[in-house]
């Protein structure tokens, strides 16, 4: 398990063991490649809703990806957005501070998971397509095994002393 900075010491992904990319880079080559997301749809047909298509989909998660990117660019090239603009807490209960909060960045059935290091300081874990008709994260195996990984990192993070910005850097300097 590998922190790797994305943007501007702002957004981090993990990279994990046997993976040839970070999370982020990995879900956008999935998230735009056609074949990948029509067998994902083929096998979570049931989650879709009748009044659209397999193909729409197919173009809406390829658009949503590419925004997503452009979204998360503007916003770290700019002093003047925090990246809570885009990642908001995972449980919609969630109103105060928490260190190491667990995050989801969304545009429309796409999902980042993040944890929350400081305000303008995220690391993604990994992300889902999260169809309209699949409600909770516990619902669905592939959502199941993302929560897992927030999880996941947020121990690793906690094990190695991690709490806030300061701590997060010390953490990369070691590795």
């Amino acid at each position: 398990m590998r922190i790797v900075a994305i943007f501007a010491d702002r957004l981090f992904a993990f990279r994990y063991k046997d993976e040839a990319d970070n999370e982020y880079d990995r879900l956008l080559d999935l998230w735009t490649d056609t074949e990948y997301v029509r067998n994902f749809l083929n096998v979570n047909d049931k989650d879709i809703p009748i009044h659209k298509t397999k193909r729409q989909f197919v173009e809406y998660i390829r658009e949503d990806a590419i925004n997503i990117d452009e979204q998360l660019i503007k916003i770290t090239e700019t002093t003047d957005q925090s990246l809570s603009h885009f990642f908001q807490p995972l449980y919609n209960n969630e109103y105060q501070f928490k260190i190491l909060s667990l995050q989801k960045g969304r545009q429309h059935c796409l999902r980042l998971y993040a944890i929350k290091i400081d305000e303008d300081t995220f690391v993604i874990t990994g992300g889902a397509i999260k169809l309209p008709l699949h409600h909770l994260m516990e619902d669905r195996e592939h959502t199941r095994v993302e929560l897992q990984k927030l999880e996941r990192a947020k121990s690793y993070l906690r094990e190695n002393g991690v709490f806030d910005e300061d701590s997060f850097f010390e953490l990369l300097n070691e590795n």
